[in-house]
């Protein structure tokens, strides 16, 4: 076989996988905790991760998120009477990872969110922004 032919060979089986990594990760519609995507936010990093705040409404959502646009993109995404918004928002290594996961609860689900600091030295700005059923409770986790 020839190189030529080896290469589109190789390329032909790349594209698609690649196609499937560039797709957007979908949560199931039951999931107790709902990614909103930030991409493109622009804002003050200052908080703890370890602290993140809690949006209950929409005074709530204009205090964490001032720029109106925002305010009306996240509006849509979210009801103030069935969930709520958990934004976190730190400084900190650019390998800093945050993920989540969900356990039964007595009185619902119990969301956990695991943070584990990165090693690299370059300080970087970091935003999450979940949205969680309105009776649910919460932790953050150093990740072991």
């Amino acid at each position: 076989m020839r190189v030529e032919n080896i290469l589109l060979v190789c390329c032909g089986l790349a594209l698609p996988l690649a196609a499937v990594a560039d797709e957007p990760r979908k949560e199931p519609k039951d999931a107790a905790v709902r990614t909103i995507d930030l991409t493109g936010f622009r804002g003050e990093a200052r908080g703890n991760v370890k602290k993140p705040t809690a949006i209950t409404n929409a005074e709530e959502l204009a205090k964490a998120f001032p720029d109106k646009d925002w305010q009306e993109r996240l509006k849509k995404q979210v009801d103030f009477g069935k969930e709520q918004l958990l934004f976190f928002a730190w400084s900190g290594s650019g390998g800093d990872k945050l993920s989540h996961t969900a356990e039964k609860g007595e009185k619902g689900p119990v969301v956990v969110f695991h943070y584990q600091a990165g090693l690299t030295d370059d300080l970087r700005r970091h935003f999450h922004l979940y949205a969680l059923p309105k009776g649910a409770t919460w932790r953050v986790e150093d990740k072991k």
